[in-house]
């Protein structure tokens, strides 16, 4: 389906009575902006389909209008789908009791023990003797059918009176090419884990070298004198991935923007690190007038969604000291900015596959596409890898118990902290 045919089914999307979206706006820019287009949407109320109204929060940005707004319908597709789930498919029991193929408790990248200390934290422990409702996905690295609690598929669920985690967007991908989306979530899942572990255990990898072609890149869409940070943080699964830290200013005040980027090459990883940097500086202005007034203290735990992550340090320009030690690292990586992706989508979906199957992992994939989203053209998915680390919007549940938070770091020659000696200050991932 070409991008013009997409552009005219997504109209159907829109409606203030039926559709997905109840209405789709240009994110309004100021002259020193960055000259990318932008569009947000107000949701549709989710409450006559569901019984409980879900606010669906999406968005996109692209030089182009016409990537920019295929890029917002992708992302409020890709968290409509997973609102649906028909429970009498799931089975409700126990790990001990299941008696199909299914991934063990102890393969999740969930939370520390000492986590579960705190009175405030009223998740339960996954473990072999809890009760959950399990859903069938399909094991990409063995072909099987494996089964998994429906609280890492759909979102939100509330199938269960227990629950184990909080509810993670990372895997979620849309498309209106099957490939791309499981292409997407698979480089989603990757860029969260090494973007937590760079932050958690205060890393600092290689720095990417800004040459000419990247400065003119930049120059291009930021009319501003921003200062920018690039880091390589492909760790143990080799795939290109980049951390990106920004530091600027716009009639709202000075600012710091952080994105990560995972993608076939360094050059197009720093694209997207790029683009999502280029997104945040009007959507923090959004943000500041919806919370008008919000003055973070030092009680993080009180820091509960995303929105509050992305501009607790603009509001907070007392604890920039945090972004010290990547500041002034030394610029040593070259990286080639025009490389292109070499493999085709299945090629590279199959690469990455077999890259996390080497260490054992399961790559999980389910097609969550509802039939209102394929009769407009798009496939949802949900990909996901238990064993690698998701991002969380909670300051208290950050996930802090995976295996690789600490065995990674020390795998590349890193010092590894333990729990007590984690970066305790809000990521500010938005």
């Amino acid at each position: 389906m070409n991008n013009l045919s997409t552009l005219f089914n997504g109209n159907d999307l829109i409606s203030d009575e039926i559709g997905l979206l109840h209405q789709m706006i240009k994110i309004p820019t100021m002259n020193l902006d960055p000259l990318l287009l932008g569009f947000g949407v107000w949701p549709s109320n989710t409450e006559p389909l569901l019984g409980v109204k879900y606010n669906i929060r999406g968005s996109g940005c692209s030089p182009s209008w016409e990537e920019s707004i295929l890029g917002t319908i992708g992302e409020i597709v890709e968290r409509y789908a997973p609102l649906f789930y028909d429970i009498k498919k799931g089975k409700k029991t126990t790990f001990k009791n299941i008696d199909i193929l299914a991934v063990h408790p102890k393969e999740f990248a969930l939370f520390h023990n000492k986590q579960f200390e705190d009175d405030g934290f009223k998740l339960k422990k996954f473990d072999e003797d809890i009760e959950l409702t399990w859903f069938s996905m399909y094991d990409l690295t063995n072909g099987k059918e494996t089964w998994v609690p429906g609280q890492f598929i759909y979102m939100p669920f509330r199938g269960d009176e227990n629950y184990i985690t909080v509810n993670t967007s990372t895997g979620l991908a849309a498309h209106t090419n099957y490939y791309k989306a499981i292409l997407t979530g698979l480089y989603e899942v990757i860029e969260r884990d090494s973007f937590v572990i760079t932050w958690m255990q205060n890393l600092v990898p290689q720095k990417i070298k800004l040459s000419r072609e990247i400065q003119s890149y930049i120059s291009n869409l930021f009319p501003c004198q921003y200062e920018w940070h690039f880091f390589d943080i492909r760790y143990d699964i080799e795939v290109p991935t980049v951390f990106g830290i920004c530091f600027g200013e716009a009639e709202y005040g000075k600012f710091v923007a952080v994105s990560s980027a995972t993608r076939a090459t360094y050059g197009e990883a720093l694209k997207k690190a790029i683009q999502e940097i280029g997104q945040a500086v009007p959507y923090f202005r959004h943000l500041l007038g919806e919370k008008k007034g919000w003055r973070p203290s030092n009680d993080f735990g009180s820091i509960q969604n995303f929105e509050d992550h992305s501009i607790f340090y603009t509001l907070r320009p007392d604890l920039w000291h945090v972004f010290d030690k990547w500041r002034d690292a030394k610029e040593t990586k070259e990286i080639d900015f025009s490389e292109t992706a070499k493999r085709p989508d299945v090629k590279e979906i199959r690469h990455i596959v077999t890259l996390l199957k080497d260490k054992k992992y399961n790559v999980l994939f389910k097609d969550v596409t509802t039939p209102d989203i394929r009769q407009l053209g798009f496939y949802s998915v949900k990909v996901f890898v238990p064993q690698l680390i998701p991002l969380s919007g909670g300051y208290s549940f950050y996930f802090s118990g995976g295996e690789r938070l600490y065995s990674v770091p020390k795998k590349m020659g890193f010092e590894s902290n333990h729990f007590e000696n984690l970066n305790t200050y809000p990521h500010p991932f938005p």
